[in-house]
């Protein structure tokens, strides 16, 4: 099976802390995720381990992810549970200079059937992925940007 392993990364203004507590609440996604992304929180508890959301990349595919783990303000790692893979992914927040976050997203999956391998291939799901994650880290920044607005002014 054609196994993808690929890491996406970017520095963003913020910190980590904002980043990881951002990411951590699956229930909130539909607030500042990309809308090209369509997101819907479909499991919320209250420690978050567990909480599920479904991505829905394209009309006809979804994707669903489970919260797996996670340690306070660093890394957040999900497991894919529901649509064509089946696998790992994990978030990490790391402290740079001059008051900036280093955002990671390293995933290791594998489609799930002979149907999604043949999908991997026609749809390039490893570029896809990596484009689709770089949506996600700009509106991630964005977010992080919001928030720390709405400090300032308190």
């Amino acid at each position: 099976m054609q196994r993808i392993q690929v890491t996406v990364d970017d520095v963003v203004p913020g910190s980590p802390d904002d980043a990881f507590d951002i990411m951590l609440k699956f229930e909130e996604f539909h607030n500042w995720w990309p809308s090209s992304l369509p997101i819907k929180c479909i499991k919320k508890t209250e420690n978050h381990i567990g909480n599920q959301v479904l991505i829905q990349p394209y009309p006809l595919i979804k994707v669903g992810w489970k919260l797996h783990s996670y340690d306070a303000g660093r890394e957040i790692i999900i497991h894919y549970f529901k649509g064509m893979h089946t696998g790992m992914g994990v978030w990490t927040f790391a402290e740079t200079d001059n008051n900036q976050v280093h955002i990671s997203f390293e995933i290791d999956i594998l489609p799930k059937n002979r149907l999604y391998r043949w999908a991997y291939k026609i749809f390039n799901v490893e570029k896809t992925h990596i484009k689709q994650v770089k949506m996600v880290i700009t509106a991630l920044a964005t977010q992080i940007k919001t928030i720390q607005s709405t400090q300032n002014v308190a």
